[in-house]
């Protein structure tokens, strides 16, 4: 089975977390009999001087997080706009072929399209006659 810490919390409890942590450490008579859970762990302060709590490194994280989250937007914008240019390209360029080569040249077929000699011809058989206006 997967463990269920891979998968990212809902905002709702991300803030009942940041309002829970912000509870305990308004808190004057909170102490842990274990360390881990100490207050200390929470906005630790290494010895030269660097914060390495919880808190830090999650906002740290979040940070990070957003960073290339706009870096990945702003790549796959990049990527759309060059895929409408290739498009427009391809569409005036057939647009050429056509008119230079003909709509039933096999030039025009190569693009991917049909050529209008294969096209069913549509309308009435031969030999029918219209029928008569009372």
């Amino acid at each position: 089975m997967a463990d269920p810490n891979t998968k990212p919390m809902s905002p709702a409890m991300l803030q009942e977390d940041k309002d829970a942590v912000t509870a305990i450490l308004a808190m004057t008579d909170y102490t842990s009999v274990k360390s881990e859970f100490e207050k200390s762990v929470v906005y630790a302060e290494a010895a030269d001087g660097t914060e390495t709590g919880i808190r830090i490194q999650l906002e740290a994280a979040e940070a990070d997080y957003l960073l290339k989250q706009q870096a990945l937007d702003e790549a796959r914008d990049r990527k759309v706009a060059l895929q409408w240019t290739q498009h427009a390209w391809v569409l005036g360029a057939r647009e050429q072929i056509a008119a230079k080569f003909g709509k039933s040249s096999d030039q025009y077929a190569a693009t991917g399209l049909k050529k209008k000699s294969e096209y069913k011809k549509t309308g009435r058989k031969a030999g029918a006659k219209s029928p008569a206006k009372a």
